[in-house]
């Protein structure tokens, strides 16, 4: 087993202490997976769980997705990474967890491919803040937007058939927290639950629809897909969307409110005809 970090160190003595004190109910964070190089949500509950915790790489998941089924189990302290923080932020916001209710350890994210690498919000820091990687220019998405239509759908239409439905990206996306999906309501049915293309195109567009201005890029539902789908072209597409028309990058701002639920009159209208 590998040594534990400086940062991994102060982690589980700070988790051993919150739970020692009884200042929480539990500590979620990571621990080792049981395959080599994979890490899995862990809610540690006793201070000798606190020796468990791990965070490095493969820390793969946003913690912020096991919050709204935690609220019963009383104050909570969550180790939180740029995404996650952003997604926690969304999570008051939309009145899915409470405030109050959180102890946020904050953590700079190890992977350096993350724009806003440094959590939005915090009760404590631990180890040294990382350096924000350079804005976020959406040039990936920009060249599939530059490819004909006809080619930009038959590659959509390519990857999506291959989606055998297990739902992994709904899953553990802090977003999809419905009690009941979409895809699961019977009365109406809004889409079939086959693997069929054109089941699988419609379930992927509007749950895409459904993170608008929510989404904070965390690529958790890509890691999670065991089929290798680059499901972020389509998030990171609406993404730039929402950024372009509305000037908002969620979950940064705790203050401002959710895009899609505000009223202003200098919105753009190029739509309107």
């Amino acid at each position: 087993m590998p040594r534990p970090t400086a940062v991994e160190q102060q982690l589980r003595a700070r988790a051993r202490e919150l739970l020692e004190k009884r200042e929480v109910a539990g500590v979620l964070g990571f621990r080792a997976g049981t395959l080599p190089g994979t890490c899995v949500p862990f809610l540690a509950t006793e201070p000798g769980d606190a020796d468990r915790l791990v965070l490095n790489r493969d820390c793969a998941a946003n913690l912020a997705a096991w919050l709204p089924r935690l609220r019963h189990r009383g104050r909570i302290a969550v180790v939180a990474r740029g995404p996650d923080s952003r997604s926690i932020v969304n999570l008051v916001k939309e009145n899915q967890v409470e405030r109050d209710r959180l102890h946020i350890i904050g953590v700079a994210d190890p992977d350096d491919t993350q724009p806003v690498r440094n959590p939005v919000v915090f009760d404590e820091f631990l180890g040294e803040r990382a350096p924000d990687s350079p804005p976020d220019d959406y040039a990936d998405i920009r060249e599939f937007e530059a490819l004909p239509p006809a080619e930009r759908w038959q590659a959509l239409l390519d990857e999506l058939s291959r989606c055998i439905r297990c739902y992994a990206c709904r899953q553990v996306c802090p977003n999809c927290y419905c009690p009941t999906c979409f895809v699961d309501a019977s009365r109406p049915a809004w889409v079939g639950r086959t693997p069929d293309p054109s089941d699988n195109v419609l379930f992927h567009m509007v749950r895409a629809i459904h993170m608008a201005g929510r989404c904070v890029e965390c690529g958790a539902c890509a890691k999670a897909c065991p089929i290798g789908i680059p499901l972020m072209i389509i998030n990171r597409k609406v993404s730039l969307i929402v950024r372009d028309r509305f000037g908002s990058v969620p979950g940064t701002d705790p203050d401002a409110p959710l895009p899609l639920t505000a009223f202003d009159s200098e919105d753009r209208e190029e739509f309107i005809r």
